[in-house]
């Protein structure tokens, strides 16, 4: 080890190093990005186009069977799915992972272009969408006025704070939601205007044209050049009143033509803090900018704002996702502190000596400084899954550095001075940490190979930790090294009495070994049974994909039937609100009833829906999880029958549904019948929870069925049938009026009485070309009908899909369950119609494919380096029995822990295949280091086994409870991490135990083989 010698030799020179390094470190540390996760790039974009008037058939057939076409010959496209909805289709491409989404864009613009001569006219120009993580908000906020005027703290947040919020670097957008305006409004009414013979566009004409101010040209005035301009913008409502119209009856003001009034504007959204009226603030960064530096500076400006709010107005923040990101990071750090310690503490039981210690507990912050320095410059940010990596790198971070530091203890026991046992302690040990390191390292190279999102969260894990390894490789060939050359002292040759209980334990394990060595293909045979014995409790391990996250907020759902108003919905949500208002675990609750439809190509509101944002106390402040909360909120509005209720806990949003089925095949009819049938099918399964469909029923409306030949008889078409109760509905904006720095629109509207109802609707008049006033019955038809559904297509088949959550069960056991019952009662009429399972059981079974092979081809790699290592195929061969031994502490530690299998343990056993088989390789490095120097077999292992027992249980306790914080799920954010700390600590556990008996028979019967000495009598001192 030429490194380790010159550190020993040249320690001035090293020390600078290391304080560069250090100061390196503490640079990187503050330039690095702080998000919740990892940068992800999803392989999914969307088109949109909009077709007025058309219906979801004709939307299918004209816009989204194109579309599709087109789309189908883009490279990498896994599915297409359509959305086709009354006036507009979504079309959903989802591509292969790892796809170019820049170039794929671009590639779905083009071939756009190529049918756009084949749309229909009228259709707006179809946009491409791209899926962006960072498009969901990072920060929203609520304004609310304690005296409930709304008016004026909506003009605070649009006029004055969204200003100041936009302009601070890093947020991309700030949108304003719910809130009122106040407006002018022309109340008209018809039969009035008709007996002075105006209409309602000549109103709307005069009242634009008079409300304007212009230029008009300049004069020269005592050799001064003196622009002109007529003024004639109105002052206030006044000047509204008195404005002359010129009638058939003469010249008359306008109050005597229409009622003049200031009242609120016509709004579709409305927005409560904990019951009372706010507006919502919703913040967004742009991509690649670190959330918590954005987060901060928010907090910042809105502390600045807050000290000139006018009094009674109130901001507060409703979700703000740097508080769970800061969270999280700190209850990552905390796990490592204590790791750090409890590692460092093992370490002096073992070797009761605090120079010992300190040097091994100095090496600790080392490596973390030099992981930082790769992980900046590898370009990685600071996240819960790169921190998590690096809390699990803590327990096996000083690994290396315990194994060198306890043989060069070990030598200066004998009496060697500190710089030769420094330097022949590195130099006996140093090949076999080498080799346990690339064995740990080696088994994430997979990884790089597998696609999905399992694999771009866990694959910065992974790097991160191997970074820690390379970092504990260095710090354990030159900084332990060091530091030993210049403070390690100790007692020489002499049996301290700290180490008189682990002396007993040598000699019981001592007595141990000889009895398996002295039967040697018994303990092979024992040990064997206990791996088949411990599969059988694999079926009373559940399965998950990702465990979901306490992020301490809640999602909730409200919605009434189609076509409920939002005074309805308000209702409704005054009466969810009191059923959970007790309970003690919410913190806040924020509320938006109403606002635009999520599904952006169709025009109108879900006036008929209510979101609620839940904010809980922090995860520590409770006794109850957030999925326990949701249950208890779920269990209390169960009784609203006449609304549909979802409460859904957070969970990180990067997981589909836990149940979605997809139901597809020719007829809409026949699959909303299939579809009913499976949500009582699936409601009667243990742990599924508020199942329902995406299947969307027409809202009711009312048809205005134009009689043609009786609207040309009056010379009027169509279009001005449809502007005359647009009109009447709506109103129509005239002007505005500016005052107080502020713009009011100027709305002219027909009485109320002609909208009340059907009746009163078919009395509208509508001015005919000769100026004559006829009721709307007399061209048209007004009935009350059904409105369109949406359409749903994927890879151009019609669909359906059943959602649903679970609850307290597994998501293996469910799906279980799901299949045997639909296979038992579904009964379909023709093979053209299926049920496919998607959502987060598609997304498992893709993980554990993909991730159980890259596990399987971890261990032949783990095999080839030990190979090139030892120059052998036999002493890896015997240590990759080490590996299967694991599978017992695996599947004890889920069954006791009663965590199910999922990504997180899979990833933890690929970890496992990596570090199980380091003791091993440890122990069979020693006693063939022991047969070169001349003794036989069972001599060198009776010698090396137990010379190698102390630094092995060493090794092995400081990676067990360095991860026991992580395994007893300390803070938040903790959960993706849980199993794989628990697939660690207890398969390492269990393996290093057995370990110590089994490769040592295993080395001996292989070698009696190799040697044919199967004759030989073995006799024990």
């Amino acid at each position: 080890m030429n490194l380790s010698k010159l550190a020993v030799l040249r320690p001035i020179a090293m020390s600078m190093v290391i304080l560069l390094l250090l100061i390196l470190g503490i640079v990187s540390v503050r330039n690095m990005t702080i998000d919740l996760f990892p940068d992800l790039t999803f392989p999914v974009a969307a088109i949109t186009a909009t077709y007025d008037g058309a219906g979801p058939e004709e939307i299918e057939n004209l816009l989204a069977e194109p579309l599709e076409n087109a789309m189908g010959t883009i490279p990498n496209v896994e599915t297409i799915s359509s959305y086709s909805q009354n006036g507009g289709v979504l079309v959903v491409v989802s591509f292969h992972w790892g796809t170019d989404m820049d170039f794929a864009a671009l590639n779905m613009r083009e071939k756009i272009d190529t049918v756009r001569d084949f749309l229909p006219q009228g259709v707006e120009s179809p946009r491409v969408v791209r899926f962006d993580p960072s498009d969901l908000p990072i920060i929203q906020l609520a304004v609310k006025d304690v005296s409930n005027e709304m008016i004026e703290a909506k003009q605070l947040a649009e006029e004055e704070i969204k200003p100041l919020l936009d302009s601070i670097e890093g947020v991309a957008s700030v949108t304003v939601e719910g809130g009122v305006e106040n407006e002018i409004k022309l109340i008209v009414d018809p039969r009035e205007l008709a007996t002075y013979n105006v209409t309602l566009e000549q109103l709307q004409q005069i009242i634009g044209a008079e409300n304007l101010n212009l230029p008009a040209g300049s004069i020269t005035d005592q050799t001064q050049q003196l622009p002109i301009r007529v003024t004639g913008q109105f002052q206030s409502i006044s000047d509204i009143e008195t404005l002359p119209i010129p009638t058939n009856n003469g010249i008359i003001p306008l109050n005597q033509l229409v009622t003049v009034e200031e009242s609120l504007k016509p709004y579709n959204q409305l927005s409560f803090l904990n019951g009372e009226p706010s507006v919502g603030i919703s913040i967004l960064k742009q991509s690649g900018t670190n959330t918590v530096a954005v987060a901060e500076q928010i907090h910042e400006v809105l502390d600045q704002i807050k000290t000139q709010l006018p009094e009674g107005i109130e901001i507060q923040t409703v979700f703000d996702q740097s508080k769970f990101i800061n969270q999280s990071i700190s209850a990552v750090t905390s796990n490592m502190i204590i790791g750090s310690i409890l590692a460092s503490l093992v370490l002096y039981l073992f070797l009761r000596n605090i120079r010992s210690t300190l040097i091994i507990g100095f090496s600790i912050p080392i490596s973390i400084v030099t992981t930082f320095v790769f992980m900046y410059f590898s370009g990685h940010t600071l996240n819960l899954i790169t921190m998590g990596g690096l809390a699990l790198g803590i327990g096996m971070m000083v690994d290396n550095a315990i194994v060198i530091l306890e043989n060069i203890y070990r030598l200066r026991q004998k009496g060697l001075s500190m710089k030769d046992a420094a330097i022949q302690g590195t130099t006996e040990i140093g090949p076999a940490i080498i080799a346990s390191t690339l064995t740990t390292i080696i088994v994430f190279l997979p990884i790089i190979f597998v696609e999905g999102l399992a694999a771009q969260l866990f694959k910065p894990l992974a790097i991160v930790v191997s970074f820690s390894l390379f970092a504990s490789l260095f710090t354990a060939l030159i900084i332990v090294p060091l530091f030993s050359s210049l403070f390690l002292k100790t007692k020489a040759q002499k049996e301290e009495h700290s180490i008189t209980l682990f002396t007993k334990i040598v000699d019981k394990y001592k007595q141990l070994l000889k009895f398996s060595l002295r039967h040697p293909k018994k303990t092979v045979i024992i040990t064997i049974s206990c791996v088949l014995v411990s599969l059988a409790g694999i079926p009373f391990i559940g399965t998950e994909y990702l465990p979901a996250q306490d992020q301490s907020y809640i999602n909730m759902t409200v919605k009434l039937p189609e076509g409920k108003s939002l005074d309805a919905t308000y209702e409704v949500t005054e009466r969810v609100n009191k059923l959970i208002e007790d309970i003690e675990e919410i913190d806040l609750t924020f509320v938006t009833i109403g606002g635009g439809n999520n599904f952006s190509v169709v025009a109108g509101t879900r006036t008929n829906q209510a979101n609620y944002t839940i904010l809980l106390v922090p995860k520590d402040e409770r006794a109850q999880s957030d999925q326990e909360v949701a249950e208890q909120i779920r269990t209390r509005v169960s009784d609203l029958s006449y609304a549909k209720v979802s409460v859904e806990a957070s969970d990180g949003g990067f997981s589909d549904d836990p149940v979605s089925l997809t139901i597809s095949g020719p007829n809409i009819d026949v699959l909303q019948e299939l579809a009913d049938d499976t949500i009582d099918l699936i409601s009667e399964i243990d742990g599924v929870r508020e199942p329902s469909s995406n299947y969307t029923e027409g809202n009711p409306q009312i048809s205005v069925i134009i009689d043609r030949a009786a609207a040309s008889q009056f010379g009027i078409g169509s279009a001005q049938i449809a502007s005359a109760v647009t009109n009447a509905t709506k109103g129509v904006v005239a002007s505005r009026l500016a005052r107080n720095g502020d713009e009011l629109d100027i709305r002219l509207m027909v009485e109320s009485t002609y909208t009340s109802s059907i009746e009163n609707l078919s009395e509208l008049l509508i001015s005919t070309p000769t100026g004559q006033k006829i009721p709307l019955q007399s061209v048209a038809q007004i009935a009350r009908d059904q409105g369109p559904s949406q359409i749903t297509r994927t890879n151009r088949v019609r669909e359906i899909t059943v959602r649903a959550s679970i609850l307290n069960r597994s998501l293996g056991d469910v799906t279980k369950d799901i299949e045997e019952s639909l296979k038992e009662n579904i009964k379909f009429p023709s093979n053209q119609y299926k049920i496919t399972f998607g959502g987060q059981d598609e997304q498992m079974n893709d993980a554990f494919f993909k991730l159980s092979l890259a596990l399987a081809l971890a261990v032949v790699l783990v095999y080839m380096v030990m190979a090139g290592q030892f120059e052998s195929f036999l002493y890896p061969f015997i240590i990759m029995f080490s590996v299967p031994l694991a599978i017992i502490g695996v599947i004890l530690g889920l069954l006791l822990s009663n965590q199910p299998f999922g990504v997180g343990s899979l990833v933890g056993m690929l970890i496992l295949a990596g570090i199980v088989v380091n003791n091993a390789i440890v122990l069979v490095e020693t006693i063939n280091l022991q047969k070169k120097r001349g003794m036989m077999t069972l001599d060198a292992i009776l010698l090396a086994a137990p010379t190698r027992l102390r630094p092995i249980f060493m090794t092995t306790l400081t990676t067990v409870l360095g991860l026991i914080p992580l395994t007893l799920g300390f803070g938040e954010g903790t959960e993706i991490q849980q199993p794989m700390a628990i697939v660690i600590v207890f398969g390492l556990s269990i393996a290093t135990l057995i370990t110590l008996l089994f490769i040592p028979s295993v080395y001996l019967l292989f070698d009696r083989k190799k040697q044919k000495e199967f004759s030989e009598d073995i006799h024990f001192d």
